[in-house]
């Protein structure tokens, strides 16, 4: 019966020694993952920016033309977006200003009120 015992004890021994982390072993990142890309909505539609802690939410996306972006703010605070030579009107808390982009291009977009808050969004075909 030991001898059983002994046999197991070596099987589950050498299972083991196959799982263990060698730490003299380098970990490198997988050099060829490629980045998250940014936001993508696929064709035209109506998409939100949150308005949050004075940030825009997420930090940049990539519409098709004729997408509706609707800015929805969630701070106390009143906003007011520019866009394309167009100005909101000052917004407060859950109103909701829209803009649609009729034209591809890069946009960068910002708060007239706190205009160190700056985003972008690109519109393609």
């Amino acid at each position: 019966m030991s001898r059983i015992y002994r046999l197991l004890f070596i099987l589950l021994m050498a299972a083991i020694s196959g799982c263990v982390l060698k730490y003299d072993e380098p970990v490198t990142p997988d050099q060829t993952a490629a980045p998250t890309p940014a936001f993508t909505v696929p064709e035209p539609s109506t998409v939100y920016v949150e308005i949050r802690g004075s940030e825009f939410r997420p930090l940049e996306m990539n519409v098709v033309e004729g997408t509706t972006v609707k800015w929805r703010n969630f701070d106390s605070a009143q906003h007011a977006i520019m866009v394309d030579n167009v100005s909101s009107p000052p917004f407060g808390n859950r109103e909701v200003w829209s803009f649609k982009f009729n034209k591809t291009g890069s946009y960068m977009y910002n708060c007239s009120i706190y205009p160190w808050m700056k985003n972008g969004i690109i519109v393609v075909k």
